[in-house]
């Protein structure tokens, strides 16, 4: 039986900027492709950016331990 790996990515360094924001992340997750105070405001300007499928999520106020 072939196991999984779990890729794991610190994304600190782009997300620490938009603390408290809601932010969409490339479909790549190496950047940051629109941020802003709601889930639709953020999602709506990504896709005008031509990112059909972003990841979405909350940066905590306090950015420490996080996992996505």
């Amino acid at each position: 039986m072939k196991k999984e790996t779990i890729k794991i990515k610190d994304l600190s360094k782009i997300l620490k900027p938009y603390s408290n924001q809601w932010v969409a992340l490339s479909e790549n997750e190496e950047k940051v492709v629109s941020y802003g105070k709601t889930v639709k405001e953020v999602i709506k300007k990504a896709e005008e950016k031509g990112v059909k499928s972003p990841i979405v999520t909350k940066v905590p106020a306090e950015y420490g331990s996080y996992v996505l």
